[in-house]
């Protein structure tokens, strides 16, 4: 068995599977993979971007060749233990998103000089991290967002954009590649090209967002599309690369959904951003939450459903408000049935950064949030001591050795996160970086 080849085969044929997700339930919904990989039961109803490259591992026979983890900063720190590290892309390699790599990942099937062609559980068009598809995605390798490869080491050898791994036992350098070197019958296809006709009503970025891949990526192939790029016309040919959408025509009338932010799970203790449950909401409900939701729905500006409220009693103005919103998020289907549940919740009161705004229970004296940039590998400042003898002082000083000290390190990290599981929080809400909620409560 060529086990690369078996690999990208599992995980081809995943592509489309969505997790369900009812009414009031996590973000994340329910999906088949967690409980089918066993010590991974518990991870239904998270984030499975990680379970899922889990489970392919498992079903491709090769278990031991990727970490068996539910949590990406834990499948970083496995590679990089085995010292199979990259920061080139190789087929079937783990790909890893975000800061220091615990943000989302996914299994690369194809590369070439500018893009990653992956697939990705528990993604989407919208949200990258918590999407709750499984999808192919084109992704830029230079981008920020790509923080690197974790290279299985398949019997038969990895095929790797690596150079300094030339030569060495186990790896083919390719500066390009669609199939492991050697195999001919590779179960994907390469990023070849193939064109649509514009039908009426599209533009060029809603072509892309339905291909799945970035407007620049698309006007990169359409040379020609230079004054007015979102200005095309019914009865025009676009090329579009074949290997990222699976060779799928763009739906007519396609709108790209707006950017859904990760979702966060908001502290109880806090009676601003917790979610009252859903029970608070829908049909015969009457109470200050309905309230409370019209208020926020306006100023996310949904007024125009409400002729007299917003009110305490639950109506069909709060459901066609609420339901707008999520479609904004471009979520449909059971997702954007007018029922707010805890991600909707979260996004309303949502301001800036990773956290939801803590302004109406933050003391005028709290020094305001510098902002994420004062936080990441690499970072010196005096944000980062005032944040470390805050956490000190709130009682997680047993994270540091030596210090708080300006310099940010892994030290100051694993406190967040302590702290921030403290409250509640799971997933990407409890990454380890603080956010202005984080900063507001540490500074109490």
């Amino acid at each position: 068995m060529n086990q690369v080849s078996e690999v990208l085969r599992i995980a081809s044929g995943e592509v489309g599977y969505q997790a369900e997700r009812a009414p009031g339930e996590r973000p994340s919904g329910h999906q088949k993979y967690s409980t089918q990989v066993p010590g991974l039961e518990w991870s239904n109803y998270q984030p499975w971007c990680a379970t899922w490259v889990s489970w392919v591992a498992m079903k491709a026979g090769v278990p031991s060749l990727y970490p068996r983890t539910a949590s990406c900063a834990v499948g970083v720190d496995w590679f990089r233990s085995q010292g199979r590290w990259s920061a080139y892309p190789a087929i079937g390699a783990q790909v890893f998103y975000g800061p220091n790599g615990g943000t989302h990942t996914g299994l690369v099937i194809a590369y070439d000089e500018t893009s990653i062609y992956t697939i990705e559980g528990n993604t989407s068009l919208s949200n990258n991290a918590n999407g709750n598809k499984v999808m192919k995605r084109e992704r830029r390798r230079r981008d920020s967002y790509v923080y690197g490869y974790g290279l299985p080491a398949f019997e038969e050898g990895v095929t790797t954009a690596d150079l300094s791994l030339k030569g060495r036992p186990g790896f083919t350098y390719q500066a390009a590649a669609s199939s492991p070197a050697g195999n001919s019958g590779g179960s994907t296809s390469g990023p070849s090209t193939r064109t649509v006709t514009v039908r009426a009503g599209q533009t060029l970025t809603a072509i892309a967002a339905a291909a799945g891949i970035g407007l620049a990526s698309l006007l990169a192939l359409n040379p020609t599309v230079k004054d007015h790029p979102d200005q095309v016309h019914p009865g025009d040919t676009i090329t579009l690369p074949a290997a990222p959408d699976g060779g799928q025509d763009p739906q007519p009338n396609p709108e790209p959904p707006a950017p859904t932010p990760p979702p966060v799970s908001p502290p109880a203790s806090n009676p601003v951003s917790a979610f009252p449950g859903a029970g608070q909401f829908g049909p015969g409900a009457n109470n200050a939450n309905v309230t409370r939701l019209g208020e926020l729905l306006v100023q996310r500006g949904a007024g125009r459903f409400y002729s007299q409220g917003p009110g305490p009693r639950w109506g069909e103005a709060d459901r066609q408000a609420v339901r707008a919103f999520q479609e904004a998020q471009g979520w449909t289907g059971s997702s954007a049935d007018g029922i707010p549940g805890l991600q909707t919740w979260a996004l309303l009161l949502e301001h800036q950064g990773r956290d939801i705004p803590a302004a109406a229970t933050a003391k005028p004296t709290t020094p305001p949030f510098p902002g994420d940039s004062k936080f990441h590998a690499g970072a010196v400042n005096p944000s980062v001591t005032l944040l470390g003898k805050q956490l000190v002082r709130h009682g997680y000083g047993r994270f540091y050795a030596v210090g708080p000290g300006p310099r940010w390190t892994e030290a100051d990290r694993r406190a967040v996160q302590a702290f921030q599981r403290a409250q509640g929080w799971h997933g990407t809400a409890a990454d380890g970086y603080p956010g202005p909620l984080t900063w507001s409560l540490l500074m109490k």
